[in-house]
């Protein structure tokens, strides 16, 4: 019964694995808003044996979120809500190099079914 921005980040960190999919990735991206460094400690509590928080290889349906699309989106959406996100995310815009390769990922994974 808290809100997000009253939990310190290794407690965010540590809700990563006690939730679904779709609330994980929403979870991630919030982190990566709000500390940009928040991976490199959670790699490092991986070390002590707690698991690093990573959500493994992307599926179609997390791509599609992460774009901000409806399944079956054609080619040139997925081309212009790539454009979008990556001017407001990339690394030189103050986004970060995780954001940025997730939603490459995301236009790659995509567009697969189209070629």
């Amino acid at each position: 019964g808290t809100t997000l921005d009253r939990l310190d980040v290794k407690t965010l960190a540590g809700l990563l694995s006690e939730t679904d999919d779709e609330s994980r990735a929403l979870l991630m991206a919030y982190l990566d808003r709000r500390d940009a460094r928040w991976r490199e400690h959670a790699q490092g509590d991986a070390a002590t044996g707690r698991p690093a928080a990573s959500s493994g290889k992307m599926s179609e349906q997390e791509a599609y979120q992460i774009l901000g699309l409806e399944p079956g989106a054609s080619a040139d959406a997925i081309g212009y809500a790539h454009r979008t996100l990556m001017k407001k995310f990339h690394p030189d815009q103050g986004g970060t190099t995780y954001l940025a390769a997730r939603i490459n990922e995301a236009k790659e994974i995509l567009l697969r079914r189209h070629r």
